[in-house]
């Protein structure tokens, strides 16, 4: 329903993160109850919270949800490091919440203008403030009543937290850290996967780690005892993970690349190294936008494919 977007995608959520934003959702003290909500900083290229305070002992889910998108998008602030993650030209509808305790929010067409940053933070901003009302077990994006899509026109359906692992969330905000990550190349003899260890810095102005991750593999192995599996011909056109599936989409070359090692090992090297990422689970090969493919005629990669540990050599 929209054109295909390249959606970044951040890093890793740390357990005490997690701890952080589940003890602030659930403090009770003689004041009221705390909730963080979530905003874009003043560059509009990020996402932070503050501590808000509900001081009602009376309200009912639905008022509470009320209560915490005007916090979110219209209450005045002070403090002019925080500013609405929803642009002002965007508008919501309405919202409703069904039986299972899914919210459906429903914006106005100005939604489709945001730029890649605008929307994730602003589906991040809403998700995991909302998230946090006892009784919200997901939320639904839509716009005049039509799910968003991913940038393979996939409907991206219910958020929750765990859609944003690969986001930390800090008080200072969640672009600016770094990760190492495990990139799989073949053993000098071409008959196993070895591990690799490289260094990701993510910033605003760098790859996903997913795109990081591929790319790294088109390059080649830095150590001469490991062998590359992809060729370095290949072009990435798109990457993107939803519903912890990594969409990866080459260009036509990626069917007929010579064989430096095996099928399998050419294949696994990319499946294995972004699997490692805890959001990521399976991998789904696509060529030129198509999945239904088959590498060298021989191997099926019409469906996602997981972590094959058997083909990492053994210690």
């Amino acid at each position: 329903m929209r054109k295909g977007r390249k959606i970044i995608s951040l890093i890793l959520v740390t357990l005490m993160a997690f701890m952080m934003l589940f003890l602030g959702a659930c403090r009770n003290g003689s004041s009221g109850k705390a909730y963080l909500v979530y905003y874009s900083n003043a560059d509009a290229d990020d996402i932070i919270y503050r501590e808000y305070v509900d001081t009602s002992t009376t309200k009912d889910m639905y008022s509470l949800v009320v209560d915490l998108l005007y916090q979110m998008f219209d209450a005045e602030i002070d403090d002019n490091s925080y500013y609405s993650a929803k642009p002002e030209n965007v508008k919501v509808n309405d919202f409703v919440v069904n039986s299972d305790g899914i919210l459906s929010m429903d914006f106005s067409r100005e939604y489709l203008d945001m730029t890649n940053v605008q929307e994730i933070i602003l589906r991040a901003s809403v998700v995991l403030t909302v998230i946090q009302v006892n009784g919200i077990n997901g939320v639904v994006f839509t716009v005049e009543g039509e799910q968003i899509a991913d940038t393979n026109g996939k409907v991206i359906g219910v958020m929750t937290a765990d859609s944003f692992v690969n986001v930390l969330l800090t008080e200072e905000g969640m672009l600016k850290q770094e990760t190492d990550l495990t990139l799989y190349f073949a053993d000098e003899t071409g008959t196993a996967l070895v591990p690799a260890t490289y260094h990701f810095a993510i910033s605003k102005n760098n790859s996903s780690m997913e795109e990081y991750i591929v790319r790294q593999i088109i390059e080649g192995p830095s150590d001469p005892t490991m062998l590359r599996t992809l060729s370095k011909d290949l072009e990435l056109i798109s990457i993107v993970t939803t519903d912890y599936v990594c969409y990866v989409n080459f260009d036509s070359r990626f069917l007929e690349q010579p064989q430096v090692v095996s099928d399998e090992l050419m294949i696994y090297s990319v499946v294995n190294s972004l699997c490692r990422l805890p959001y990521v689970s399976s991998v789904q090969f696509m060529v030129d936008g198509a999945s239904d493919i088959m590498l060298h005629s021989v191997m099926d990669l019409s469906k996602p494919l997981s972590h094959n540990i058997n083909l990492e050599k053994k210690d």
